[in-house]
């Protein structure tokens, strides 16, 4: 990253934290997440549930960390911590204690801090021009290295054997209560943090992507489309994996969906490589679609066009690069995807299969072994 912050131009770079929701770049560089924002320790001071990060662009220096209570972890390579219950004026000690004047520094998290906050940075370092580099961190973070494929994979190897377990429950007079319950439990028996399940059926709850709740306490019926996503963390690492089926006794129409959707699936990945684009995987996928007779149901557009095929996994639920229409990022070595085709709203409801996959040199590994076809096993 620094290399990339000379390129720029940057004398160093500042890297936002936030609890629960916005950690994995400050995670991913020191090991330090900031505390959440409501615990009784942070009361009444200015920041609250943030970590700012400051890295030089000179190897030479150390990591420098500003953070709001003494109640925090450390965090590897990281030289120093500046604890000050205002943040803004924790950072900028930093700033100058490295001499850090009439200069330009990036900002990874702009979107994160609020615009009070940034107000006050500028006002405190008047001599300094901060400019957006939410990019830096994330480009380092969409290859991952050995150590984040381990705690990748077996996430989702807790996955496949969950969603093996659940598979055999789903019936009618069960309710969508019960499934979610369950993935969760087993997810956490096996050691998944942050343990999370969707499972939404019959035509209405089915043929949305996502609604609230994520499951209910309404009792499937024979017939009905069901999706379930399988969810969860392994030492920070997502698990995201999500199966479809029909509750009892298989219909013409719902095997028709599942079936396309599943095609969906297994195109696009024998697709994926190094150099292709991330919107050309969607319109793979989209072609399978129309051809079947689901021109205006797929995805989460429900118009005509298919916007949203996948995502990059890691620290993140979603991190770049998403594909989707419009996304012009190649696909590299070294990135591990979520692709999740899907049809929604259609007189039978809705379907969504996903697995995780591990682009190689020549194309991709498939991580999630579960059985797709749970209509037909």
């Amino acid at each position: 990253m620094r290399e990339l912050a000379g390129m720029r131009g940057l004398e160093g770079v500042v890297v936002v934290g936030r609890a629960p929701d916005r950690n994995g770049d400050m995670l991913y560089l020191t090991g330090h997440v900031p505390m959440l924002a409501g615990h009784p320790s942070r009361f009444g001071v200015r920041g609250r549930g943030l970590g700012l990060l400051f890295v030089p662009t000179d190897a030479r220096q150390g990591l420098h960390l500003a953070v709001t209570t003494p109640f925090h972890t450390g965090g590897h390579g990281v030289t120093d911590t500046v604890v000050n219950p205002n943040i803004v004026k924790g950072i900028t000690e930093i700033l100058q204690a490295a001499g850090m004047s009439c200069t330009n520094v990036g900002i990874v998290g702009m979107d994160v801090i609020s615009a009070m906050t940034y107000r006050e940075l500028e006002r405190y370092n008047p001599t300094i021009t901060f400019s957006q580099a939410d990019d830096m961190v994330m480009n380092l973070r969409a290859v991952k290295s050995e150590a984040e494929m381990e705690a990748l994979r077996v996430g989702s190897g807790w996955a496949d054997e969950v969603g093996d377990l659940v598979r055999k429950l789903i019936k009618p007079g069960v309710t969508e209560r019960q499934m979610a319950e369950f993935v969760i439990a087993e997810m956490t028996k096996r050691g998944a943090t942050n343990g999370f399940a969707t499972c939404q059926s019959g035509v209405t709850r089915s043929g949305e992507p996502f609604m609230a709740p994520p499951f209910s306490d309404r009792v499937m019926e024979d017939g009905d489309l069901v999706h379930m996503e399988i969810n969860g963390r392994n030492k920070g690492y997502m698990i995201d994996i999500c199966r479809s089926t029909v509750v009892g006794e298989p219909n013409d129409a719902a095997v028709h969906l599942l079936e396309t959707v599943n095609t969906m699936l297994e195109v696009s990945i024998a697709a994926i490589r190094p150099g292709v684009l991330a919107e050309d995987l969607e319109k793979i996928a989209n072609d399978v679609a129309v051809e079947a007779g689901y021109k205006a149901n797929f995805a989460f557009g429900y118009g005509g066009a298919g916007t949203y095929l996948g995502h990059g996994i890691g620290l993140g639920v979603d991190e770049p690069p998403a594909i989707c229409l419009g996304e012009k990022t190649y696909i590299r070595a070294g990135m591990v995807l979520t692709i999740e085709p899907g049809l929604y709203r259609t007189p039978a409801g809705g379907a969504r299969i996903e697995d995780e996959v591990h682009v190689t040199e020549t194309g991709c590994e498939v991580m999630t072994k579960l059985e797709r076809r749970w209509w037909a096993a």
